[in-house]
C-alpha cells in the first residue's frame, strides 16, 4: 500500500495525471490476502514457495502496470523484486521495488498474526517505507480483518504516516470478496471493493477491484492475475 500512497501524493493536483491505485501486494500463497487488496496482511509465503502477481490499474484514461515476483527461500523472510511502468508528466517511466517481509507472529485459525514490511522503490516515484500489518481471523480463516500502520518517505518530501483497514470474506473454495479503506496523513483516503476467483485453487487466480479516492472524480479500476507454487520440494 505504501507505493499506492506515494503515487497518489505525487499526482495530487495534476489534472492531466489522475491518481492511480498502485498497491504493493505481496501476500502468502496459502493465505486469502493479496490481490486485489492494497492493504497488506500479516502472512508471508511458505518456505520454499514463490508467487507472481501482475496487474494493471487505470483511472481517468491513465494506466500503470506491475509485475511482482516474491519468494521465501530462508524460512523467515519473503523477498520481492518487482517492476512497473508508471505514468509521469512527460509520458511513462519505469520503477523497481525491493521488499522484505517477515512474520512477527504467524496467523492462526481463529487467531491473530503480525508482520513487518520494509520496502524501497527506485526510479519513478522513489520512496522508502515501513509497514506493520496485523491480521485477525474468524471461522478458521474464512473471515479476515487486516490493519496497517506505517510510514513512507518519498524522495524530496517529509515522512508521512500511512494506515489501512481491510475486511475479507471467503465464499466457497474459489471466490473471495473484500472491502478496504486506506490513506496517508495529509491526503484523502481511498475506499475500494474487490473480488478474486481461483482458476486453479491454491495456484492461479484472476482478480479485480473498483474504488474511489475521496474528493476526486472518477473511479479506479484494476485487473490482475496471480500465480503461486513450490520452488523447493
Amino acid at each position: 500500500m505504501i507505493w499506492y500512497q506515494t503515487l497518489q501524493r505525487s499526482l495530487q493536483g495534476k489534472s492531466q495525471l489522475p491518481a492511480l491505485a498502485l498497491g504493493l501486494l505481496l501476500a502468502a500463497p496459502d493465505a486469502p490476502a493479496g490481490r486485489p487488496l492494497t492493504v497488506d496482511d500479516a502472512g508471508i509465503a511458505d518456505f520454499g514457495s514463490c508467487q507472481l502477481e501482475s496487474w494493471i490499474e487505470t483511472s481517468g484514461g491513465k494506466s500503470a502496470t506491475w509485475a511482482m515476483p516474491a519468494c521465501n527461500l530462508t524460512g523467515n523472510w519473503e523477498l520481492a523484486l518487482g517492476a512497473a511502468s508508471l505514468p509521469v508528466e512527460q509520458g511513462r517511466r519505469g520503477a523497481t521495488v525491493l521488499q522484505g517481509k517477515t512474520a512477527l507472529r504467524p496467523l492462526s485459525d481463529n487467531g491473530w498474526g503480525a508482520g513487518l514490511v520494509l520496502a524501497r522503490q527506485a526510479g519513478a516515484q522513489a520512496a522508502t517505507s515501513i509497514n506493520l500489518p496485523v491480521s485477525l481471523a474468524w471461522q478458521g480463516q474464512d473471515i479476515l480483518l487486516h490493519a496497517n500502520l506505517g510510514a513512507v518517505r518519498a524522495q524530496g518530501a517529509r515522512t508521512a504516516a500511512s494506515w489501512g483497514l481491510a475486511l475479507e470474506r471467503q465464499l466457497g473454495e474459489r471466490t473471495g470478496i473484500s472491502l478496504e479503506r486506506f490513506g496517508q496523513r495529509g491526503d484523502s483516503p481511498t475506499t475500494s471493493v474487490g473480488v478474486r476467483r481461483a482458476i486453479v485453487p491454491g495456484h492461479l487466480q484472476i482478480d479485480g477491484s473498483w474504488g474511489r479516492k475521496a474528493g476526486q472524480p472518477g473511479a479506479i479500476w484494476s485487473l490482475g492475475l496471480a500465480w503461486n507454487g513450490a520452488l523447493l520440494q
